[in-house]
């Protein structure tokens, strides 16, 4: 369970992260000029700033709304830049923290490094390093501690008084206000996010020599002629009390770093009481002696490697353990690591999926609390979505448009008008409120936080409005992707796109079944059936493919990598193959006409990639690695697991780096999150009342394990399998459960389908053996 490499990391895509959910570091691993990049998940560009709502968005939305159900859609879409684009342009960004450099003088410009290792155990959370420079092996360990909120960085040397180092905070050399001494053995440095508008913060960094001399000199902690020195880092923010950031130096020196053994032993043990709920085990080729970066390479060429799925599987539950934890903010777009002071796509909160899928695998992999954060930001982003919603549409409740920061704006994002104009967010995450309960069966949890349906709820009885006898949504987009009118004009802005009514469907109905559970009135209950009854319903289109606006439009990108109108299809579960067959045909088809259209294929390539269910590579527009995870879950849903593991080793080959993260490019990590979750639902599903066991089994999952997953209705389930045939299965539950089981056929040794009501015992309880 280890990512491993024969050399340093020569630039960030290839150095290994490790965090606590609040605190982060991307370790480079060099010999003589140790570089690591820090992060902490509060430090943000601008800080509570002005209202950005544009001040004539309500005024003009009646204009536009006419001039797109009169087909004006070059006029509605200028009329929209002007009154409804926000003021200013974006919202806040994301910021690294700083750097720790760490030199080690060896006395001499020319030495020879033998035997070097460094490698990141996802079983501990600790990365270590080795190397023999002449005779002396040297070892380094660094984690993020889960109890402690600091780097731990210990060196060693074989030989007594082997170690001299020099360490330095900074900020890109010129980012930062201040640097100086904390005692004898530590360094603070000061800065601001955004110069002086964003969040303040400090930096410390203190060390303990074990047997050798420590001093600071200017800016530099100076250790000489040492064994061991231990290093511990750690900061400090204004974000969440004012002048929060002068905790630092308190922080510092309560960090008792004396017994570095103990400092390890609390982190692993906190780390796993997450990590070790579920594990996952496929048959495979003895691999692991081989470096990572080598398997993955080997993959690029066409090989397989169930053993690096397995390892991918592990990470991602690993980096958003790292990245996502009660008491702080959630896992952003690149999770909770960023190298720049200006990360591309501000390193925000993209809500139109990206933050969504973020958090898909929580729910099959026993993460619930590492979710919490999310529901913390949809809380605090209800203050400023009341003011967005009345000032932009003049309707009650709350509202947030497709991208949110960490000062929980909910006004439109920049000038792109395929993206920014989009109000469907909150309902996409209070599915999210409604998922979080069916897998945890927490009614304390649903009843806290069940005011926000009720207040999203209020929004959309005000916004929609009606046109050709549906409740319609609009000006709106269908993410990112444009249309052709039959008169040629080219557009984004439209009226109730697929995706909004089956994201309203989807949160309709959660809405109302948290209600029944919470014994809500029945007046709420009717308020949202009575918008469900009127939505568009999904369409199939000319075609054959899942209609995606309310016009049979063409597609001027029909290759695009957002595949909106299958929401539905997943993250929902409005079409599958038993309930809505017919609608299901029509995913297919319109995956089918993404992957022929898309322009990462050559013309030679696009029978093969539809007869096949998977591109050969992909870095058109198409598909990234974000949108190639959802492509998973979407063939698992159809239960076709050959397209699915295809998908997966795609990504594999054309979107990650060798440090096995996602590659967009950049970096951006909701495909390794989505990825997981897909290879999830390829293994369990647990939609529409019914837990599927092996649905989408590909033949180079043959044999293998689950242990712990989590289903829908709160039960974990163990299941064992050989040669696509499954052994056994035990699950745990509430005593009495009532729980519908299938298997497909080649999956059981039934000729026919096998499908049972299985009660659990009275310790909740059951084993089922084949």
């Amino acid at each position: 369970m280890h990512l491993w490499y024969r050399q340093h990391a020569r630039n960030w895509n290839e150095a290994l992260p490790l965090g606590d959910g609040h605190f982060g570091a991307m370790v480079y691993g060099n010999v003589e000029n140790e570089l690591i990049k820090l992060n902490e998940e509060t430090v943000w560009y601008r800080g509570h700033e002005k209202d950005r709502n544009n001040p004539d968005s309500l005024k003009y939305l009646p204009d536009i709304r006419n001039l797109l159900m009169e087909n004006k859609i070059s006029e509605a879409e200028k009329l929209a830049k002007l009154a409804m684009f926000s003021t200013p342009r974006d919202q806040s960004h994301y910021e690294y923290l700083g750097e720790l450099f760490i030199n080690q003088d060896f006395g001499t410009n020319a030495f020879k490094i033998e035997e070097y290792y460094r490698g990141l155990d996802l079983q501990t959370a600790v990365i270590s390093a080795s190397y023999k420079v002449e005779k002396t092996v040297f070892k380094r360990e660094y984690f993020v501690s889960h109890t402690d909120n600091a780097l731990i960085i210990k060196y060693s040397s074989s030989e007594a008084g082997k170690l001299n180092l020099n360490i330095q905070l900074g900020r890109q050399k010129r980012f930062n206000d201040a640097v100086w001494k904390f005692d004898d053995s530590g360094i603070i440095m000061q800065a601001h996010a955004g110069g002086e508008k964003g969040t303040a913060f400090q930096v410390g960094c203190k060390a303990l020599c074990v047997d050798g001399q420590i001093e600071v000199i200017g800016e530099t902690i100076v250790c000489r002629d040492n064994t061991e020195v231990v290093l511990a880092v750690t900061s400090s923010t204004d974000y969440w009390t004012p002048q929060g950031e002068k905790a630092c130096e308190e922080k510092l020196e309560n960090l008792d770093i004396s017994d570095h053994a103990l400092l390890k032993e609390r982190h692993i043990a906190k780390y796993q009481e997450l990590f070790n709920r579920v594990a996952l085990s496929l048959d495979q080729d003895e691999k692991s002696t081989i470096p990572t970066d080598m398997r993955l390479e080997s993959v690029k060429r066409g090989e397989s490697d169930n053993g690096l799925i397995q390892l991918y599987f592990d990470y991602g539950r690993y980096l958003l353990i790292s990245s996502s934890n009660p008491k702080g903010l959630p896992s952003n777009l690149q999770g909770l690591w960023s190298e720049d002071v200006d990360p591309i796509w501000g390193s925000k909160y993209t809500i139109n999926i990206n933050t969504q899928m973020n958090y898909w695998l929580t729910g099959p992999c026993d993460l619930a609390e590492v979710e919490l954060p999310l529901f913390e930001m949809l809380e605090k982003m209800r203050p400023n979505g009341r003011i967005t919603a009345q000032k932009m549409y003049g309707a009650r409740g709350f509202t947030a448009h497709h991208n949110t920061d960490g000062f929980y704006d909910t006004t439109p994002q920049s000038h792109a008008i395929g993206a920014a104009i989009w109000p469907m967010t909150v309902p996409w995450l209070c599915c999210h409120i409604w998922e979080h309960f069916e897998y945890t069966q927490d009614k304390a949890f649903l009843g806290k936080y069940f005011s926000i349906f009720e207040e999203a709820l209020a929004f959309y009885e005000d916004y929609l409005f009606e046109y050709r006898g549906h409740l319609v949504t609009g000006p709106s987009v269908s993410p990112e992707n444009k249309y052709r009118t039959q008169e040629g004009v080219e557009g984004n802005l439209c009226l109730s796109p697929t995706i909004d009514n089956q994201i309203l469907r989807f949160f309709l109905s959660c809405l109302v079944n948290a209600a029944r559970t919470l014994e809500k009135s029945d007046e709420l209950i009717r308020r949202s059936m009575a918008i469900y009854e009127r939505l568009p319903k999904t369409k199939i289109g000319r075609h054959g493919q899942i209609q995606e606006w309310l016009e049979d439009y063409e597609e001027v990108e029909p290759g695009h990598r957002h595949i909106s109108p299958l929401f539905g299809l997943h993250p929902a579960n409005e079409i599958s193959l038993e309930k809505t067959p017919e609608l299901a045909k029509a995913a297919r088809k319109t995956i089918e006409r993404r992957l022929k259209y898309g322009d990462y294929l050559e013309e030679a390539k696009r029978d093969q990639a539809i007869n096949n269910w998977v591109g050969t590579g992909f870095v058109g527009s198409t598909r990234t690695g974000w949108s190639s995870a959802w492509l998973i879950n979407f063939f698992a849903r159809l239960q076709d697991g050959e397209a699915a593991v295809n998908e997966l080793y795609g990504l594999l080959r054309n979107s990650t780096l060798i440090n096995l993260l996602d590659d967009h490019p950049p970096f951006q990590i909701d495909g390794n999150f989505g990825a997981v979750n897909g290879i999830c639902e390829m293994l369990v599903q647990s939609q529409n009342e019914m837990i599927e066991l092996l649905p989408a089994l590909p033949n180079d999952f043959a044999s293998g394990y689950l242990k712990g997953f989590r289903v829908r209705g709160g039960q974990k389930i163990d299941v064992f399998w050989k040669d696509k045939k499954i052994t056994k299965v035990r699950i745990e539950g509430r005593p009495l459960d009532n729980l519908k089981i299938r298997i497909k056929a080649e999956n059981s040794l039934d000729e026919d389908t096998y499908q049972e009501l299985v009660t659990l015992d009275k310790n909740g309880q059951k084993e089922l053996s084949f």
